[in-house]
């Protein structure tokens, strides 16, 4: 780990399962001759999809906000030239960049073209975000939307049970050899608990897991002994809009990274991650360093 943060960033990577959407099914008419004509699969057209942010997120005007997803077509990645990214419902759009090419999920056998855009709202507002990826010669499908609510109150989000944050983006491992903290800094969007902090990334890795507020005050610390830590023994009650960090020791200096995630401020309900959400400290105390950008598969369990 190094203790510069680069000058140029690196795009971030985001991956997540999603569904082929089907070919639609022609039909041609039948022959003078009574024998049935061939059928013929049209093929659809580009497909695009939305990661980040989730549904009915809030963010205060002026937060630059990372939109990210995924394209694919028929014939590979490679074909696709444009990802465009619309803040209003699709009437104007924005350039986006390409980022990865990834398996699109399940057993599909489709691969997908990551793409990300990041936006900066400078007026309050109720903000529609569609996307959609074309090839030089064809138009794509516009994405199902999500709202973002900008300075203004959004609506009042349901339950949320042992969520955690998770990202598909590639990950690999470090050794350093020193003990170190690894965190991950974040805001929840509705009253409740953090029940637990999870690392089960980090097999047999983390010795202990601790809660922090933003502030550097210490609420919860507690010694585990499995990847999926074992709860806080009294729930830690969390406030909306204030900022805590998760972390967990690692007693070695082995951990998973993923670099290059948090650029801006993703929105993953019910956690928003500020932009350089991943932390680190190697006194063994409150994490506050960052380092490009990098999540080190730490998150804490919610519960409202």
């Amino acid at each position: 780990m190094s203790w510069t943060v680069p000058s140029v960033r690196v795009k971030p990577l985001w991956h997540k399962a999603v569904t082929a959407a089907a070919a639609a099914l022609v039909l041609s008419g039948p022959a003078f001759s009574g024998e049935v004509a061939g059928t013929a699969h049209a093929a659809p057209p580009p497909q695009s999809h939305l990661y980040t942010p989730s549904n009915n997120g809030r963010v205060d005007v002026g937060e630059s906000v990372l939109i990210s997803g995924g394209g694919y077509e028929q014939t590979g990645p490679d074909a696709l030239t444009d990802y465009l990214v619309s803040v209003d419902g699709g009437t104007t759009w924005n350039a986006g960049y390409r980022t990865a090419t990834v398996g699109l999920g399940g057993e599909t056998g489709i691969m997908q073209a990551l793409w990300a855009y990041e936006f900066t709202p400078q007026e309050p507002g109720v903000y529609t975000i569609v996307s959609r990826v074309d090839t030089a010669t064809e138009q794509g499908q516009v994405s199902a939307p999500r709202t973002v609510y900008v300075g203004v109150p959004a609506p009042t989000p349901g339950a949320c049970y042992q969520c955690t944050f998770y990202t598909y983006s590639p990950v690999y491992e470090e050794f350093e050899n020193q003990r170190v903290e690894l965190g991950l800094r974040f805001r929840v969007d509705r009253p409740g608990s953090v029940t637990r902090i999870v690392t089960s990334w980090n097999t047999n890795e983390a010795s202990r897991v601790r809660l922090w507020r933003g502030d550097g005050t210490l609420l919860a610390d507690r010694q585990v002994s499995t990847p999926y830590a074992e709860p806080f023994t009294t729930p830690v009650p969390v406030v909306p809009g204030e900022e805590y960090v998760a972390s967990f020791t690692s007693w070695r200096g082995r951990y998973r990274i993923t670099e290059n995630l948090f650029t801006a401020t993703v929105v993953a309900a019910p956690f928003v991650l500020p932009a350089h959400a991943g932390v680190y400290s190697y006194d063994d105390g409150f994490p506050t360093q960052a380092w490009n950008d990098s999540h080190y598969w730490v998150t804490p369990e919610f519960q409202s």
